[in-house]
């Protein structure tokens, strides 16, 4: 007897995903053997991926880990009584990770599996794209209202610059230690008043450690606005910070190096600039890494922003 069970699968099931779940299912139904596990990535499968999802804690009621990360068939023929109801039993997942096909997620079956999953402690939505932004607001409202023992919470590749007054909301959440917002272009038509809002909030948050925010179109000013994370004044902890990939140039990484080093003791150990424009001006670039690197671990790299674009122009 096993007193738990791991399900991962990473090939192209098709057809066959049918008689695994149903194998899974009758397996965690065994004496002592407890499905706490199932992963699967890497596929094609014309099995909606939310119908996967309310098919899988129906029938695995041991799940402690779901991760989902497959293409989508453009035809359906999967069957599933009842998976397409708006209803999810209570469950006891604690890990949940979905990046989703192509096609709008329907919101009506993610609301009631986050509603469900109230013992969530980390929860990562990636690609996932909504027919209206008023659905992105109802499902970040449901997150911060009912999973509120996140200590980790991370998006990834979404529009999310049009649901401002959620995100603040969200950034309160009194568990959360870490928090990702990864190309989701927060900041890309957002006003000077979000970011100090976005700020503030954080500034806010005495539990968050971990905030990640590469690829948002931060620039110079919004980079020099965080620096306000580490005033004297302010609750925040956070000891890694990811700017990557935000537009900064050499002069902004300067004004905000000035800036901390006005701070004081800084809980600040590793920031991330990776892949910024920091080759515009070399010299200026190396003056502020020089006095970064005296406040804490730099992750930095050599890259070339100008072939970066070139290949960018290429392509489109």
């Amino acid at each position: 007897m096993w007193p738990f069970c791991h399900a991962v699968f990473s090939s192209d099931l098709g057809a066959n995903i049918a008689l695994v779940l149903e194998a899974l299912s009758a397996l965690s139904r065994s004496p002592g053997c407890c499905l706490s596990v199932f992963s699967l990535s890497d596929i094609t499968t014309y099995v909606p991926m939310l119908e996967l999802v309310h098919t899988l804690l129906r029938n695995l009621p041991n799940l402690q880990l779901l991760s989902l990360s497959y293409d989508l068939e453009s035809h359906s023929e999967w069957e599933s009584p009842g998976a397409g109801a708006a209803q999810c039993a209570d469950n006891g997942l604690q890990q949940l990770e979905l990046r989703f096909p192509h096609d709008p997620v329907l919101v009506e079956h993610l609301v009631p599996v986050l509603k469900a999953s109230s013992s969530l402690v980390e929860l990562s939505l990636d690609n996932a794209t909504f027919s209206d932004q008023d659905d992105l607001r109802r499902v970040l409202r449901v997150i911060a209202d009912c999973n509120v023992l996140l200590r980790r919470l991370g998006f990834h590749d979404m529009k999310m610059s049009d649901a401002p007054s959620e995100i603040l909301h969200l950034l309160g959440l009194s568990r959360l230690e870490e928090i990702k917002f990864s190309f989701c272009r927060l900041f890309e038509t957002s006003s000077a008043d979000f970011v100090a809002e976005f700020v503030a909030a954080v500034r806010r948050n005495p539990s968050v450690r971990i905030l990640t925010l590469n690829g948002n179109r931060l620039g110079n000013d919004g980079l020099c606005a965080l620096a306000e994370l580490y005033s004297p004044d302010s609750l925040s902890g956070i000891i890694y910070l990811d700017v990557s990939s935000n537009c900064i140039k050499p002069d902004g990484l300067l004004r905000f190096t000035k800036k901390l080093e006005g701070c004081g003791k800084l809980t600040l150990r590793q920031l991330d600039i990776s892949q910024n424009l920091l080759d515009r001006d070399p010299v200026l670039a190396r003056e502020a890494l020089q006095a970064l690197e005296g406040v804490c671990r730099v992750v930095r790299d050599n890259w070339d922003s100008s072939q970066a674009f070139t290949d960018h122009v290429g392509v489109m």
